[in-house]
């Protein structure tokens, strides 16, 4: 086969997966999912799923009841029991609970956030995501924020000394994020980047992306798309790619939603597609 040719077929291929042949693959970085999107939210069966379908770790529900409650310890051996027997990783912790729940109001969550502080320790997980959307959107109230900061300027030395990561996601824009962990002063509180909540918003996604990889804020990112596989939506995810790899990231892409009719075929398809985007 000529080179021309094996170039053109190769880019043909490319072309059937919705994304160009990138110029600045990622390297470093591992391929995670959101157990809620495996149908097994919270539960140590989700790293079983995850594997099946080919992904290297899960974002675990850090839920504070319920049989599979992380906030139960004797619930977390099962949870490191299950990512040792599969070899899958717990990519990072989820605090969604905080949706319906805000830190900024709720007089039991900043110690909910507390005791997941704990969990990473015992899980050996460097990370965990806090949620600020519906009931706890800082964009839409913006009032939250000066609660959210306050409450984050005493658990962030807590986690700090832990040498854990409290993430914040939010429909708020990068140079909004970075005013607000201006405000807390702390390295142990960063940015979870969302490129499809942040497109919803109208933000320049990729701009985002590089001030907040230059700025080393950004701890895990989300792929998503609304109602559709990656790659069959509005987002150009080899510039997505491209553009982390050119900031130097190296953390988790949690794939997030990003599927239609049958789940697991479209999340088999999303991890084959995000794949080609790594560095071999």
């Amino acid at each position: 086969m000529s080179l021309a040719v094996g170039s053109f077929l190769l880019s043909d291929a490319w072309s059937l997966f919705g994304a160009s042949i990138p110029s600045l693959p990622l390297s470093g970085c591992k391929l995670g999912i959101c157990d809620w999107d495996l149908r097994a939210g919270g539960r140590p069966a989700s790293f079983a799923v995850a594997k099946e379908l080919g992904f290297d770790g899960v974002q675990v529900s850090y839920e504070i009841s319920g049989t599979n409650a992380l906030a139960t310890k004797s619930n977390r051996p099962d949870f490191a029991e299950a990512a040792r027997e599969t070899g899958v990783e717990i990519a990072s912790l989820c605090m969604g609970i905080l949706n319906n729940h805000p830190l900024a109001t709720t007089p039991d969550a900043e110690g909910w956030v507390n005791d997941c502080i704990d969990a990473m320790v015992d899980l050996n997980v460097d990370q965990t995501l806090l949620a600020f959307f519906g009931k706890a959107d800082m964009h839409q109230h913006k009032e939250h924020q000066r609660l959210v900061i306050d409450k984050l300027k005493r658990l962030s030395p807590v986690a700090g000394k832990k040498k854990k990561i409290l993430a914040i996601e939010s429909y708020l824009s990068a140079e909004e994020h970075l005013k607000l962990l201006d405000a807390i002063g702390s390295d142990a509180v960063k940015v979870y980047y969302d490129v499809r909540n942040s497109w919803n918003k109208g933000y320049d996604i990729f701009h985002e992306i590089e001030l907040l990889g230059r700025k080393n804020v950004m701890s895990q990112v989300h792929l998503k798309e609304d109602r559709s596989r990656l790659g069959a939506g509005d987002i150009d995810f080899t510039k997505v790619c491209e553009t982390l790899a050119k900031v130097g990231y190296k953390g988790w892409l949690v794939v997030e939603s990003s599927s239609q009719e049958d789940w697991r075929e479209s999340h088999t398809a999303n991890a084959r597609f995000i794949r080609k985007f790594l560095a071999k």
